[in-house]
């Protein structure tokens, strides 16, 4: 849908957020509609910027002339019952699910969270850990199991065994064979959230208690603590060496990397061909040898010893000696580098990982609890129980079917009074249904029952924030405004304006001194590419000879001379050709240009002033009849809907 600019302005400016302290007292009605005094101050102090809004009597009269336009539009809007236009309709519900998200969550928790990540990242740690896997949803009986396997092995590390030996021996996680537990380092959102809680809450070298993830039951050790290094990017050439390299194959190797280096530094070749030339790092030789970013909260990690040596230099530009990695050796050099930022800076970018990352959980667990709490949560286990027992083990292959005796209003929980029964439980399972190898049956369906649960206290809890949230009401009614004049404007004024010729026709004849040229040169601009050919054209031109008839004698096929013609009436100002010739009926000398071209012009006439077709000057008139349009429509409204103004509570208003 198109739209145009003029009117849209004094539109959109009383699209606005949140209210103030209200106060009810009517200024005026449109139509027999309350208009209230909270209503007028919030948009008048939120559009009126740099001090403007002094409330002295003008201002408040200007703007106040400008808001019951604005009032009267929604009142035609409301009456044309544009809202249930189901494109609108569509529109308003997605916008609603989109502004429902930022209240769907505990934004006191979300903002310690926000906080909480930001001074993590500030400090990178090193830890170690044991896991002993469990399914997140596993029965009681196999999660005791599990927590008392992971608090034996707590017991062995106390006793003095070496927390390296017991990751070695007993740790679920494949990698502890290799690395005895130790992940190494990482900032802020560099692992899960319960993990990384435990980390940043222990002292160097102590041993945290079990800790419970999606994964299963952790032991985290704490190793060592650094201000974190920052991100960096860098470029680098690789000279490769086998993956099971001999000592003699990794010296050849080195001495080949020491050589590149020496061409670097000693300026024979740049960094950018020493990567054309020698590295062999398909991925990055294309690019200069340049790799991603990396280090505090980026989700690249690269070789510690790597990353120990590209953080090692100094400034942007520097190259590092050859360093060895698995890889071979690698001469490094550093291109930019970022240290961390202030917190209202990145506190955006915060805000949105901590919505994707798993700590996004707290903050809706706690508002669910909060949920449950207000709205008198009542659940009836043993019906959940009986369920669970008549459901069969084909739910992890994702194809269950349910026995239609299932599907029955037994009550499975309430909210608020509502009840939430064994039949809609089944429908979700049926919607969210796919084949899990990950979970046991009943591990699987306790995560599904969680998750039904949640859903309906977050739909409760969306369906009711009118009520509970001013701003969310305020922020719904004026979106919902909003798109509803778009279309009115659209249809009573911009789109209307666009398509109705004879009506523009009609304004512009009967305003036909507003859109009217001033004295033009009609003329005809020769441009030829040949100086003889020019001299013979403009013997014509003073002949008295037409353009056509000077094209017709040198465009002939097989011809060189090529000439071309331009033919127009041109205002002063509107093409500096025929600005800088005298304007005179004639024909100008010919004149060679810069690109070795020749150009004459002839002088037919010069036209005096006279009216602009409506092509000419469409856009002016489309602009101005849209204008008209609008405020001719705008004094039938005011007839329509009568507004009447409380003249004594708008003067209790000025204060200048």
């Amino acid at each position: 849908m198109k739209k145009y600019f003029i009117p849209v302005v004094l539109l959109t400016i009383f699209i606005c957020s949140f209210t103030q302290d209200t106060d009810n007292r009517t200024l005026f009605t449109v139509g027999g509609d309350k208009v209230t005094v909270s209503d007028f101050e919030y948009v008048y102090n939120k559009n009126n910027v740099n001090n403007q809004a002094d409330f002295s009597e003008k201002s408040l009269r200007d703007y106040l002339a400008l808001y019951e336009n604005f009032r009267l539009k929604v009142r035609e809007a409301e009456a044309m019952k544009l809202d249930t236009i189901p494109s609108l309709k569509n529109e308003l519900e997605g916008y609603r699910k989109q502004l429902a998200k930022s209240y769907l969550s505990d934004r006191e928790i979300t903002d310690k969270l926000i906080l909480e990540a930001y001074e993590r990242s500030k400090t990178e740690v090193n830890a170690s850990h044991i896991l002993v896997k469990c399914d997140e949803n596993a029965n009681p009986a196999d999660t005791l199991i599990a927590y008392k396997k992971i608090l034996a092995l707590r017991k062995r590390i106390e006793k003095g065994e070496p927390f390296e030996k017991v990751a070695k021996e007993s740790s679920e996680d494949p990698s502890a064979k290799n690395n005895g537990g130790n992940i190494g380092w990482f900032s802020v959102f560099g692992t899960i959230y319960p993990f990384e809680n435990a980390a940043y809450t222990l002292k160097k070298g102590e041993l945290s208690e079990p800790v419970r993830t999606e994964f299963g039951y952790h032991l985290v050790k704490l190793n060592d603590t650094r201000a974190t290094r920052g991100q960096l990017h860098v470029a680098h050439v690789l000279i490769r060496f086998p993956e099971k390299a001999t000592p003699e194959q990794k010296a050849e190797t080195h001495h080949k990397a020491d050589s590149v280096y020496a061409l670097i530094t000693s300026k024979k070749i740049s960094f950018d061909e020493a990567v054309k030339n020698f590295s062999e790092d398909k991925s990055s030789r294309t690019k200069n040898g340049e790799l991603q970013w990396f280090g505090s909260g980026t989700s690249v990690r690269m070789m510690p010893v790597f990353e120990d040596a590209a953080f090692a230099l100094k400034k942007d530009g520097d190259i590092s000696a050859p360093v060895e990695t698995q890889f071979g050796w690698h001469i490094i050099k550093r291109l930019e580098k970022k240290d961390l930022q202030a917190f209202n800076d990145v506190k955006g970018d915060i805000k949105k990982k901590v919505e994707r990352d798993s700590r996004s959980e707290v903050a809706k667990t706690v508002l669910v609890d909060r949920i449950k709490k207000e709205n008198d949560f009542v659940q009836f286990p043993e019906v959940k129980l009986n369920l669970f027992k008549k459901i069969d083990s084909t739910i992890l292959k994702g194809n269950w079917h349910a026995d239609t005796t299932l599907h029955n209003s037994t009550v499975l929980f309430k909210i608020a009074g509502k009840s939430y029964t064994q039949a809609e439980f089944i429908d979700f399972i049926g919607k969210n249904s796919k084949k899990r190898n990950d979970k046991t049956k009943d591990g699987l369906l306790n995560e599904y029952y969680e998750n039904f649960v949640n859903t309906k206290c977050l739909d409760y809890e969306e369906s009711q924030l009118e009520v509970k949230k001013p701003e969310f009401r305020n922020l719904m009614k004026e979106y919902k405004d909003g798109i509803l004049l778009f279309e009115l404007m659209d249809r009573m004024v911009w789109t209307k304006a666009v398509k109705d010729t004879a009506g523009l026709e009609e304004f512009r004849a009967k305003n036909a001194n507003k859109y009217m040229w001033g004295n033009r040169a009609d003329v005809a601009i020769f441009n030829i590419n040949d100086k003889k050919a020019a001299d013979e054209a403009f013997k014509m031109a003073e002949k008295k000879k037409t353009p056509v008839e000077i094209q017709a004698k040198f465009n002939r096929a097989g011809d060189k001379a090529h000439v071309s013609v331009i033919e127009g009436k041109y205002e002063k100002g509107q093409y500096d050709v025929v600005d800088k010739i005298e304007w005179k009926q004639g024909v100008t000398p010919v004149n060679k240009l810069n690109d070795s071209s020749y150009q004459f012009i002839i002088v037919k006439q010069i036209a005096g002033p006279e009216p602009k077709s409506l092509k000419e000057a469409k856009g002016y008139i489309v602009s101005d009849y849209q204008e008209y349009l609008e405020k001719t429509w705008l004094e039938a409204l005011r007839k329509k809907y009568p507004i009447v103004l409380d003249e004594s509570v708008f003067r209790s208003l000025i204060k200048k």
